[in-house]
């Protein structure tokens, strides 16, 4: 009885993990990245630690006031901030918790894509999973996971042999 039980939470937690990943592998292919978002700027409406999916095969064209975009700004930094006007020589940003605008305009050479969903607090384990002690929970569970699978399938092949005897 504890076996089946057993047996039904390692499958199902193998097909979600499956499906998430079958999902990232979509959203990939269909230039759709995730980015955390480490700060403020943008709360309420997305709070620190979520997780924002920026569809990169909208074009800049494509923007208009309201929407929230991702951009880079300063180098490597990406920023998710909503674009409060457009003008010609480029579309100005302002993060929704921020007084000021921003003071970079958004461009062809900057613009990442347009934000098209978030996922509250998906981010902050994201983190979690990018320091050490993640990393060392992240493989713990993978060999828990493999080794469980193992010792499912070795006694369903006991169980079997003694059944049919």
């Amino acid at each position: 009885m504890l076996r089946k039980i057993f047996s039904r939470i390692y499958f199902l937690l193998v097909s979600v993990l499956i499906l998430i990943g079958a999902i990232l592998c979509i959203f990939y292919i269909c230039q759709v990245r995730p980015y955390v978002v480490q700060t403020g700027s943008m709360t309420p409406a997305i709070p620190v630690g979520s997780v924002c999916f920026v569809n990169q095969h909208i074009s800049y064209e494509n923007i208009h006031t309201g929407d929230v975009i991702a951009f880079r700004m300063g180098g490597n930094a990406t920023v998710t901030h909503r674009v409060v006007r457009v003008e010609t020589d480029g579309m100005i940003t302002k993060g929704d918790a921020n007084h000021v605008e921003d003071s970079a305009l958004v461009t062809k050479e900057n613009y990442v894509g347009k934000t098209i969903f978030w996922i509250p607090e998906v981010g902050n384990f994201v983190r979690y999973l990018r320091t050490r002690q993640g990393s060392v929970f992240f493989v713990s569970g993978a060999v828990v996971l493999i080794l469980s699978g193992f010792l499912l399938d070795g006694e369903k092949e006991i169980s079997d042999k003694k059944n049919s005897s």
